[in-house]
């Protein structure tokens, strides 16, 4: 009888434990586990917030929506049906239709020129620059002048214009963001560079995290301080006459058909990319014979988009990891012909680590398109995204890694080269901040001078197509904001010349 009592015993005390721990299965399962695209969520609606004031609450629903593209036609395809089935489709050739912008703004130009010297008077910078009192509605993609929305009757303008009014009017509670435990002022980080502040990273959720203005401990000097220049690139970006890309207009987020196999060359007929990936290789200014380096190449878009442009006598296409230089020559095997000499002597693949890059002083032209947060990818993919807590060590180390690519490209390029330097993110510090931080190493190691080309004017005729940032105190680069009307980017690209 005892041995049954406590057998029984045992069996009571053993079913408890087992409901205990199903109880707690059953707790945990029901808990929401947090996703990768909700941390990268949360991390930038704290750091992007103060950044972008009012225009975050449009740059976050764009980042989060369907994005947008464009179609780079092959010049190594028959591609004759492809442009006429674009047109049907409705989209633009953006090569003339830019051509046709500069035109008109030449034009204007030396109209106003013309008049000022009759009347003595000097033409205004309005003028000089292209930007009328009146903008027309493609032109007022621009934040501050989206105001003007408010002024016209209802229906005037897209409804996207009417909204960015609303939320610039200094009484609007329709999007406030507790940030002020969670910031720091660019005075504490020893730099006045990062647009209004510096993100802290050590965010609610994440854990681990050090402050990311840690990195500037070494780079709070200001430009003279560190022999930096400033040039203004008055002349629009010129874009190059054998790229062909086509792009539906803003407010059209229709989807261009898949590509296809061209029967005889078996190549095909055009690329698909983020419209904002073409300003980096523009900003380039690839002419005929250059010696271009493309540092961080994979997955090979942009290197391909400065193939099309027929202009370089070398394109070196480099990565760091076998697998992403699989994906380069993947991309170069889809459209190149085989057995094209000419371009296959100009193309060469290679995998070299981009901060220990040997070859100095040996390129006209460099295109660091660095590893990044990579915004929209992080928002849309939990695969593969830099937010996983595996890859936080990772993650604070990017600005690191970003500074020592651009210092290798400055000392792969030669005096009289360009540098471009890009990012698919809207983090000042890693956009901003890092080619500040480069420029200070590169003029306390090196005998290096460097100048940064302002386009700031030269990529205005652009604004057709895409929404560039304004009054947002970036000093070194330009950056594509993503919109609602036309949902390209991010892209942050800087543009600094080699002098000696």
């Amino acid at each position: 009888m005892i041995g049954l009592t406590v057998t029984r015993s045992k069996i009571l005390t053993r079913n408890s434990v087992l409901l205990n721990v199903l109880k707690r299965h059953r707790k945990r399962n029901r808990e929401p586990k947090v996703t990768n695209s909700q941390r990268a969520l949360e991390y930038f609606d704290i750091a992007y917030a103060p950044v972008y004031g009012t225009r975050w609450p449009s740059v976050r629903l764009a980042l989060l929506s369907k994005p947008k593209y464009v179609a780079v036609l092959n010049n190594f395809a028959s591609y004759n049906e492809t442009v006429e089935r674009f047109q049907t489709l409705g989209a633009w050739d953006i090569g003339k239709k830019y051509s046709a912008i500069r035109e008109r703004m030449r034009m204007r130009q030396e109209q106003n020129q013309t008049v000022s010297h009759d009347q003595g008077e000097a033409p205004d910078e309005a003028t000089a620059t292209g930007k009328f009192v009146r903008p027309s509605l493609v032109e007022l993609d621009d934040d501050e002048l989206a105001a003007r929305a408010r002024l016209e009757p209802k229906g005037r303008y897209p409804e996207e214009y009417r909204q960015r009014a609303v939320a610039q009017s200094p009484d609007t509670d329709e999007f406030e963001v507790d940030v002020t435990s969670r910031v720091i002022e660019p005075s504490e980080a020893g730099s006045s560079l990062l647009m209004d502040y510096v993100p802290a990273t050590r965010l609610k959720g994440l854990e681990n995290w050090m402050e990311e203005a840690d990195v500037f401990t070494h780079a709070s000097q200001g430009d003279q301080e560190i022999g930096v220049t400033v040039v203004k690139q008055e002349e629009p970006i010129d874009f190059p006459k054998m790229l062909k890309i086509f792009a539906f207009e803003k407010g059209n987020i229709s989807d261009f058909p898949q590509p296809r196999s061209d029967p005889q060359l078996r190549v095909l007929d055009h690329y698909a990319m983020d419209g904002a990936s073409l300003l980096p290789v523009l900003a380039l200014d690839v002419n005929p014979g250059d010696r271009v380096l493309d540092m961080c190449a994979a997955p090979g878009g942009k290197s391909l988009l400065v193939l099309q442009t027929l202009l370089p006598g070398l394109l070196v296409s480099n990565d760091v990891s076998e697998g992403r230089v699989k994906r380069i020559r993947s991309i170069l095997k889809q459209y190149v012909p085989r057995g094209m000499s000419s371009i296959e002597n100009m193309t060469v693949v290679t995998q070299k680590n981009g901060c220990l890059f040997r070859e100095a002083e040996e390129y006209d032209k460099v295109l660091v398109d660095v590893p990044c947060l990579t915004d929209r990818h992080s928002l849309m993919e939990d695969d593969n995204s830099i937010f996983e807590t595996s890859r936080t060590k990772e993650r604070l180390k990017l600005p690191e890694l970003q500074s020592q690519l651009l210092v290798s490209a400055l000392q792969a390029v030669r005096p009289g080269g360009t540098v471009v330097y890009s990012t698919c993110t809207l983090s000042p510090l890693q956009n901003d901040g890092v080619v500040h931080l480069a420029l200070s190493k590169i003029w306390q190691e090196t005998t290096i001078e460097c100048s940064i080309v302002d386009m700031s004017q030269a990529v205005q005729p652009l604004s057709f197509l895409y929404r560039f940032g304004s009054n947002l105190g970036l000093r070194y680069g330009q950056v594509v904001l993503p919109s609602l009307l036309t949902n390209f980017g991010p892209m942050y690209f800087a543009k600094i010349k080699r002098i000696r």
